[in-house]
């Protein structure tokens, strides 16, 4: 039975994603190390083959998404390739990769058995799309959250915009996620919902479940959130500033009282708060002030939606961005270059259209 597994016809231990099922349990795991497990084509139609087929075999109980790497689980989705094929103004490829993996993301909500993704390491962007729609997500101690779009002109998409106006908490700290690129600690995870379990070792979690099944794995495998360096979210520890700034208005606004906040910082009288709100102001200092505004207004609706229609928006408004000059300039600057000194067009939040993106989502 193992030799006949080693020759399953997806299994290639060099491939970027490789898929075996073992006993009652289909694994995917990712395997593009060099670059952090960041999504290609290839892989998004791999991912998806592998649920499709498994989605619907009484055989397979659980599906589990790893990483064959401990430094990341995945860093998002090969936007750099996209952005090559877009500075040519090849923009079918770009549009073809998005459509492929929202569908994805979609068909992993639509899964009627646990899909269970282990978050060891980094976890960004198209990351988060192939892992937040499944049942499970389990993260360690080691796990690093974030959606950082709008640093590369671009906006949370793969479906969070969805996930993160539907959380376990205020819509706000989605909101908050999404515009700040906020580094997202375990307890953070654990806070907003974006993580539901927490254990000490995917590895051991992974082979318990292979002998027994989910709840004896997830039973015996619990880390107390005591164990964590940081045991207590800080968005949970500032969720009221968070809903107060966040929670309504447009950028603009939001802005403003970022602004006023700061301004206000040194008489508030509390220092964990005042620490927190001027990292909130430094985390802002490289966005692109054209994806601020577009990722309010996207939210703003993607809180009334359901995922289909979330996603839907987010690829009008990606699409949008993609074929102007800032989304190159993004991702020029921090993932290419690494300069982190993107030069963007406009380069203030009073200067952008607002109504164009509003009249884009109508």
């Amino acid at each position: 039975m193992a030799d006949k597994r080693r020759k399953h016809p997806t299994y290639d231990p060099d491939a970027e994603v490789t898929t075996v099922v073992a006993g009652h349990i289909g694994v995917i795991e990712l395997n593009r190390p060099k670059a952090l497990n960041s999504l290609s084509v290839e892989m998004i139609r791999l991912i998806r083959e592998a649920i499709d087929k498994w989605a619907d075999d009484d055989w397979i109980q659980f599906i589990v998404i790893k990483s064959s790497s401990e430094k990341a689980f995945c860093a998002g989705g090969d936007v750099r390739y996209v952005r090559m094929r877009d500075k040519k103004r090849m923009y079918r490829f770009g549009d073809s990769f998005f459509e492929e993996e929202y569908d994805l993301n979609e068909r992993l909500s639509q899964v009627n058995k646990p899909v269970i993704a282990l978050l060891e390491g980094i976890v960004m962007g198209g990351g988060m799309g192939i892992s937040m729609h499944g049942s499970h997500r389990v993260v360690t101690p080691r796990t690093l959250g974030a959606m950082p779009e709008a640093a590369i002109g671009f906006v949370p998409d793969v479906g969070m915009s969805y996930r993160l106006t539907h959380l376990d908490v205020s819509p706000a700290v989605g909101l908050f996620i999404a515009t700040t690129g906020w580094r997202l600690s375990p307890a953070d995870m654990l806070y907003t919902g974006l993580g539901t379990n927490l254990v000490a070792d995917v590895n051991k979690f992974e082979s318990d479940l292979h002998s027994g099944d989910l709840p004896e794995a997830l039973r015996s495998n619990a880390l107390d959130p005591q164990a964590l360096q940081e045991p207590t979210s800080i968005l949970q520890k500032h969720h009221e500033w968070i809903e107060q700034t966040f929670a309504d208005g447009d950028w603009g606004a939001i802005e403003a009282r970022i602004v006023e906040a700061v301004d206000a910082s040194s008489s508030i009288g509390d220092a964990e708060l005042t620490q927190f709100i001027i990292k909130v102001a430094e985390s802002l200092q490289g966005a692109s002030p054209e994806s601020l505004v577009a990722t309010v207004e996207l939210f703003r609706r993607a809180e009334h939606a359901t995922l289909r229609e979330a996603l839907d928006m987010e690829y009008k408004v990606g699409s949008e961005l993609r074929r102007g000059k800032n989304f190159i300039e993004g991702v020029r600057a921090v993932l290419e270059h690494k300069d982190h000194n993107a030069q963007f067009d406009p380069a203030t939040t009073d200067q952008v259209d607002v109504q164009k993106w509003r009249e884009l989502l109508a």
